[in-house]
């Protein structure tokens, strides 16, 4: 399938689509058909305002007002959400809608507390004393173009809760609603709040209040360890490959292939593991982030990080204290000259992020020195022990790092190293590794068959089980062992809520899956969405001549259907 790059962000998008699948960005100005989507709906109001208006000229008002709004919507849009209207001193936004993420709950609540910041940093800035209150709350809206104004807006009571609970909360505080408050606890701190009695409600709307971001973006909350299965054949190859590189000083790269929830990070875990045991190697580990990162390097910086003690708030003085103190530690045995340790020291804090360290040198010269720096530490601790480095989530990488990794990979392949990386198969629309003189594998991961399914099942469900709900969780999951254990998560919810039932039933898709699904098919050209929708009317099972009946309007649904 061909693609587009958007004007605003730069991504690729698939030819014909309404929006850009990053940003949001309209391609086309046309109205939109109405569409029920589940969204997360930041409403903003700005306390002091009236105030302000007041003691100030209208004009001076408005260009205090625009330049902190202007503001505001930057962090909307940093975030991955879209400014649905700004009315006098309310903003409100939407996450989810035009284009839905896997997260979107979460970056909303982070971008809420980001424009807390932002509003705090304007009203130091300007003297003013203006503060913000935030209400976020999630569910499904329907979303659409008002005839009278063609805006694409959201309508339903979750934007009416929003409100509530924006005018509820505390001058400079964020409080959000229960479904967000379900979606994002594993990512997010949050404090108790009172339930609030909101106009039009017949019962008080529970209540949060966020605090702090407490994970990076991206990073799933980490389950109950069940057993690895249905990887035994990826297993023996990769042990096999790995085994090969640590006894012969050949240094292998690991690609791991795979949908959302396939078992990608699983399975490097694993891989790492058993190598730790084997060969008692050091391991650090980076994972690339789909949004709030400027350091381009930022995986590379994590496992640098990690192996020299830092944290990543580090001022530039203590991370070069503490990074000079970890390299000369390992160089030095090596019987390395002061100057060079010097040297790679300024070379690794560049890739930390610490852009002064080689301020004299022009982007080029300065990754060449890195490189050089990355290489020699690693050449160095590969003299004593093997080393694994595991790289996550490449599909989110930028192409400085991407092309960081080629020069890598070339220049560590006579070394007793494991690189082992993840992503999802857009990864390779963008990027192949290079095997010429490197051991390189890539390994794309299906979806687990029937018996294995029903093998993981068996971990997750009681004994006690009905046989046919495990086989509609076992035809739902589809193969994917994340949905396998979301599903079975509702199905044990369900268990509790029906106890007075002989048998629970699974209902709609888990919120938790909800965004993975969404966000696909927002990727997915208009021909191949409406397609899609034709096959949701046919149902789970059908016969393709029903769909393509359906689909006798759109042009070439044949090849629509072999695209999907």
């Amino acid at each position: 399938m061909t693609s587009t790059t958007c004007p605003a962000c730069g991504a690729d998008a698939p030819d014909g689509a309404r929006f850009c699948p990053s940003c949001g960005h309209a391609f086309a100005a046309a109205a939109t058909g109405d569409e029920r989507r589940v969204v997360t709906v930041v409403f903003g109001d700005l306390v002091g305002f009236t105030a302000l208006a007041e003691t100030l000229d209208p004009e001076a008002v408005k260009n205090l007002v625009d330049g902190c709004f202007a503001r505001l919507a930057e962090d909307v849009a940093n975030y991955g959400g879209k400014v649905d209207k700004v009315v006098g001193d309310a903003i409100v936004a939407l996450f989810g809608a035009p284009v839905a993420h896997e997260d979107d709950a979460e970056r909303a609540v982070r971008a809420a507390l980001a424009m807390q910041h932002t509003v705090s940093t304007h009203a130091t800035d300007t003297g003013l004393d203006v503060r913000l209150r935030i209400g976020v709350n999630t569910g499904e809206v329907l979303v659409g173009s008002i005839q009278a104004g063609d805006e694409y807006t959201a309508m339903g009571d979750v934007v009416n809760t929003a409100s509530r609970l924006q005018s509820a909360a505390d001058p400079g505080s964020v409080l959000v609603g229960a479904s967000t408050y379900q979606a994002t606890r594993d990512a997010v701190e949050y404090a108790p709040h009172d339930p609030v009695d909101a106009k039009g409600k017949e019962v008080p709307v529970e209540a949060w209040v966020a605090l702090a971001a407490e994970s990076r973006p991206g990073r799933r909350p980490l389950r109950e360890r069940t057993p690895l299965v249905g990887r035994d054949a990826e297993m023996r190859m990769l042990t096999g490959a790995v085994e090969t590189a640590l006894t012969h000083d050949r240094g292998q790269f690991v690609l791991l292939l795979g949908e959302a929830g396939i078992g990608k990070s699983r399975l490097a875990r694993e891989l790492l593991a058993h190598t730790a045991e084997r060969h008692e190697t050091i391991v650090v580990e980076g994972g690339c982030v789909p949004y709030g990162e400027t350091n381009p390097w930022w995986p590379i910086a994590e496992a640098l990080q990690s192996f020299c003690g830092l944290g990543r708030t580090d001022c530039s003085e203590a991370a070069r204290t503490d990074a000079h103190a970890a390299v000369t530690g390992a160089l030095a045995a090596a019987g390395t000259d002061p100057a060079e340790i010097e040297r790679r020291v300024d070379g690794l804090l560049y890739l930390m992020g610490h852009s002064a360290a080689l301020a004299d040198l022009d982007a080029e010269r300065a990754l060449d020195e890195a490189v050089r720096s990355l290489r020699a530490l690693l050449g160095t601790l590969t003299d004593a022990v093997p080393v694994a480095v595991c790289l996550t989530d490449l599909h989110w990488a930028d192409p400085q790092l991407l092309n960081l990794l080629d020069r890598l990979m070339e220049s560590l392949r006579t070394l007793r190293i494991v690189l082992v990386a993840t992503g999802r198969p857009e990864l390779l629309d963008r990027w192949h590794p290079v095997a010429s003189r490197q051991n390189v594998i890539v390994a794309a991961l299906d979806p687990l068959n029937a018996d294995d399914t029903d093998a993981l099942l068996d971990t997750l469900l009681p004994d006690s089980a009905d046989p046919a709900l495990r086989s509609v969780l076992r035809d739902r999951s589809g193969g994917n062992p994340l949905y396998a254990e979301e599903f079975a998560a509702l199905l044990e919810a369900a268990t509790l809520d029906d106890a007075e039932c002989e048998t629970p039933t699974v209902g709609a898709l888990p919120a938790t899956l909800h965004g993975l699904v969404a966000a696909r098919l927002d990727t997915l050209a208009p021909p191949l969405r409406g397609l899609v929708a034709d096959a949701a009317v046919v149902g789970h099972e059908g016969s393709v001549a029903a769909l393509a009946a359906l689909a006798a309007t759109r042009v070439d649904s044949d090849a629509d259907l072999a695209a999907l």
